[in-house]
């Protein structure tokens, strides 16, 4: 007798506290979808940007990088966290505010649109962002002789060389080079941005 009330006793726990339920029947719960997660978190990012709140854009941005790590979506991220660094670096240097190289926004700016064009090297808003970042941090003829000189290597590196040499007034060299990117290298679909380009003069970019 003792053990069957004790078995009730037992049985109406169970009941009572499904925490004690069987395991495989218990509900699972559902993985995040990254790309999603990611790209709710740059859209939150953006937001930030707009009302002007950079602290907490750098750090959506950031999250949205760390979710997504390795995709081309992420090239936006990249650009998108660039773009505030980007903006902290010309109050930096238009305050002549001291940096101790690990606060250097415009540093950070140029590496996150390095990161950028890393995982999407078609989009010309990359590029042209890259070389607002080398004139703060002041690499601009020493980025392009870089580039110049690392063709063979790197076929894009036509494309910021080009950039620089447009808005240093050289527009006949740049689209020269662009022409010979073209030519001798018939396998790569050039993107409507990267067309735009050549037809670019130095007021436009």
């Amino acid at each position: 007798m003792f053990y069957k009330i004790l078995f009730l006793f037992i049985a109406a726990l169970l009941i009572q506290f499904p925490c004690y339920a069987d395991l495989h029947k218990a509900s699972i719960v559902s993985t995040v979808d990254a790309t999603k997660a990611a790209q709710r978190h740059n859209n939150l990012g953006t937001l930030y940007l707009k009302d002007r709140d950079l602290f907490a854009a750098i750090k959506e941005y950031r999250i949205a990088i760390a979710i997504n790590p390795d995709s081309q979506t992420t090239a936006v991220y990249f650009n998108n966290l660039g773009k505030v660094y980007l903006i902290l670096g010309e109050i930096q240097k238009r305050n002549n505010l001291p940096l101790q190289g690990w606060d250097d926004f415009s540093i950070m700016a140029k590496i996150s649109f390095e990161e950028a064009i890393t995982k999407d090297c078609m989009k010309l808003e990359y590029y042209q962002n890259l070389i607002k970042a080398y004139e703060l941090t002041g690499e601009t003829n020493s980025k392009k002789e870089f580039f110049l000189s690392n063709r063979d290597k790197n076929p894009f590196n036509v494309i910021p060389a080009a950039i620089i040499l447009k808005k240093q007034g050289q527009e006949q060299s740049a689209n020269m080079l662009l022409d010979d990117f073209v030519s001798e290298n018939p396998d790569i679909i050039i993107s409507k941005d990267l067309k735009k380009l050549i037809k670019m003069k130095e007021g436009d970019l």
